[in-house]
């Protein structure tokens, strides 16, 4: 039986890459500079890459937010404050969060199979915020968070802290759901624990990373869930 959903944030149920570019757009506007799309492009390169590098061990997470911004705005070729952008930045991004189509629904549906606990990479001040404001924590039995555990994800440490914080934890029972197959995945298969990879754009696999399953959207991750978990019978699946 699995009853125990280990879920992943950002790009899983809440949409940071929209709530993103919406707050790069307010720390522009707060500093004068016209919005032009090249900027989301460029900061996306920018931030992915530092965070892929954070997951990998190869800096630290204040190495990442001290360098993120200037990074940035040098590779616009731009001379602006890089500590008020970052500030701005950040505000937004605390009190804008927004969920993925079909989110809420994913949600409801996982509590009526069982237990949900949030997985995240993250900056704790700036996710308990977002998690606040749109109603995450109703979901969840608990929420991890990474800059308060002390380790990211993937690292073992981290994993370890969730699963000996979970009541009655055992590997049979659970499920790991995330887009990130370095994050998510990558962990899921060190613990041994059953993945599901949200892969909305076609990315394509890393080498060596597999997970269980794999689905382009939240409702064919549900479907998945039916056929492998137990009693289940009036799971509304079908209408995610």
């Amino acid at each position: 039986m699995k009853d125990i959903f280990l879920v992943d944030a950002d790009d899983t149920v809440l949409d940071f890459h929209g709530a993103s570019a919406l707050a790069l757009r307010a720390a522009f506007a707060g500093q004068g500079v016209m919005w032009k799309e090249e900027y989301l492009t460029v900061f996306r390169e920018v931030n992915d890459g530092l965070w892929s590098a954070l997951e990998r061990k190869e800096l630290t997470r204040a190495e990442l937010l001290r360098t993120r911004f200037p990074n940035y705005l040098q590779a616009l070729d731009l001379h602006l404050d890089s500590e008020a952008f970052n500030g701005a930045y950040l505000e937004y991004l605390a009190t804008h969060p927004h969920y993925i189509d079909g989110a809420e629904a994913f949600l409801s549906a996982l509590n009526k199979m069982g237990s949900v606990y949030i997985v995240t990479n993250g900056t704790e001040r700036i996710q308990q915020s977002r998690f606040s404001r749109c109603g995450l924590y109703a979901y969840a039995k608990d929420v991890f968070i990474s800059e308060r555990i002390g380790y990211n994800k993937p690292a073992g440490e981290y994993t370890q802290y969730v699963l000996s914080h979970i009541p009655n934890f055992s590997v049979e029972r659970a499920v790991w759901i995330g887009d990130s197959l370095n994050a998510d995945i990558r962990a899921a298969n060190e613990a041994g624990i059953t993945s599901v990879w949200l892969n909305r754009t076609g990315k394509p696999r890393e080498s060596g990373i597999i997970p269980d399953y794999e689905a382009d959207n939240l409702q064919k991750i549900l479907m998945i869930l039916q056929r492998i978990c137990v009693d289940n019978s009036n799971f509304p699946f079908q209408n995610i």
